[in-house]
């Protein structure tokens, strides 16, 4: 007869890459009772040759221990040290595929503007943005977005990044500037979503809305054209400015705001942009100052 075991265990087990007949013998075996690999594979219900196939695959995979003397017993191995395991490989092989496609990939600059449409793909490319910044960030956050973006928002100003932030509520996050939108109720209660709106150096920009849950994405875009990110970075930099200005009795974080400016900051982006169209190398555009 099978044993009872608990399917939530073999799925969770599935996920992390077992084959069924090994998670039911891992599962098995973790309250932790040695047993044979006769034993296993009556309990499990499954074919004997099939069990023992799957005993070694885990013994490859440092999930199962066998004991040598004349019984071979098969013991599990503690489920925090598979996991721990199961962590350091993961991280082994996201680190070769890093180095991998580093080799293969294009420094073609791409001004080619994306949708995105699933909810994880759009916090996942703002963390990445954030991940490379370099010297300045500004952004229009909705509290979702802003809440997940805290972590990476702090990592970082830490690092020396400029962060500048229009909020609807304040967070007081360290070292992020913060400039609250005064009536931000009715700006929450009228805009039909949550927005994002982000630009790291002028290099690259991403805007998107979700729906008031955080759940769907209405609309997003996201782009490096160097062009784009640098209006859009004035376009952000000037909604800081008007809400601090309509802030101006309560902004505490006045001093953040100075040079903000596409022109007065010079980012990346607009450096890259001035070389890109023989406007570099010291050449001063009319009406920009010295």
């Amino acid at each position: 007869m099978t044993t009872n075991i608990d399917e939530s265990v073999t799925n969770a087990l599935q996920a992390l890459g077992f084959s069924e007949i090994e998670a039911l013998v891992y599962a098995f075996l973790v309250p932790g009772e040695a047993a044979t690999g006769y034993r296993i594979s009556h309990a499990i219900g499954k074919p004997t040759a099939n069990t023992y196939k799957a005993i070694a695959s885990l013994v490859q995979q440092g999930a199962v221990q066998v004991d040598e003397g004349g019984n071979r017993l098969i013991r599990a191995v503690p489920p925090e040290e598979l996991l721990a395991g199961l962590d350091r490989r993961a991280r082994e092989k996201r680190e070769a595929a890093r180095a991998a496609l580093a080799r293969r990939s294009s420094s073609t600059a791409d001004e080619r503007v994306y949708t995105l449409r699933a909810r994880d793909q759009v916090l996942e490319r703002a963390r990445a943005m954030l991940g490379r910044a370099c010297e300045i960030v500004l952004a229009d956050l909705f509290p979702g977005p802003l809440a997940l973006l805290a972590p990476e928002l702090e990592a970082a100003a830490s690092r020396g990044v400029r962060v500048v932030v229009k909020t609807y509520g304040r967070r007081d996050l360290p070292g992020v500037a913060e400039v609250v939108e005064p009536d931000f109720r009715r700006a929450l209660t009228e805009w039909p979503g949550q927005q994002l709106s982000l630009v790291v150096d002028a290099e690259e920009h991403l805007l998107a809305l979700f729906d008031p849950a955080l759940e769907a994405v209405h609309q997003a875009v996201w782009s490096r054209s160097t062009f784009l990110s640098c209006l859009h970075h004035n376009h952000v930099a000037m909604e800081l400015l008007h809400t601090a200005w309509k802030a101006r009795d309560s902004l505490t974080d006045s001093d953040a705001l100075v040079g903000i400016s596409l022109l007065s900051s010079r980012p990346p982006g607009l450096r890259q942009l001035k070389e890109r169209t023989g406007r570099g190398d010291g050449v001063t555009e009319p009406g920009e100052p010295e």
